[in-house]
């Protein structure tokens, strides 16, 4: 009698197919008897349950970590918890709240930066009216690539915060 399970007998046992089967043998987990074909039973049957606890427990072969993602679910629902307590704590401000704060805060900016030529050309007597109309336009480009707006930025860039502030 020939050393071993033939690779068809094996596929069948586990309900797999030879491709798996491969697989399975170039990654140490069935392993070869030395005969061409045939792999050792007790041996592949002990690693092939080993390979399909480690799956089953998240440690490794699925793109799906069970563990990892069940972190990340934790930390989720913790950010959901602290948002929902400072809100019923008084201590998160609405977004309805601060818009016109922001608005305000803009228009501020905007005035002080774009009086910077003529104050500037107060202190500074040296420079000519056209020093002042160069500063002026620099100014006003800087302001416009920076886009203020009358909106304020989302909180940690995350728009569902706010969402769940309304709720």
């Amino acid at each position: 009698m020939a050393e071993g399970i033939t690779g068809q007998s094996l596929a069948s046992l586990f309900d797999l197919d030879m491709k798996s089967i491969t697989e399975l043998a170039r990654s140490g987990i069935v392993v070869r008897s030395g005969v061409r074909g045939r792999y050792l039973l007790p041996a592949s049957v002990r690693n092939y349950i080993k390979h399909l606890r480690e799956i089953a427990a998240g440690r490794q072969g699925n793109e799906l970590n069970s563990v990892d993602e069940n972190s990340k679910l934790k930390i989720a629902q913790r950010r959901n918890y602290d948002l929902k307590n400072s809100i019923l704590e008084g201590s998160a401000i609405p977004y309805e709240a601060i818009a016109p704060a922001w608005a305000r805060v803009v228009r501020a900016i905007r005035s002080a930066m774009l009086a910077v030529p003529g104050k500037a050309r107060f202190r500074l007597q040296h420079l000519t009216p056209r020093d002042a109309e160069v500063i002026g336009e620099i100014i006003r480009d800087q302001l416009e690539a920076a886009a203020l707006t009358d909106q304020p930025p989302t909180i940690n860039g995350d728009a569902h915060a706010a969402a769940l502030a309304n709720d």
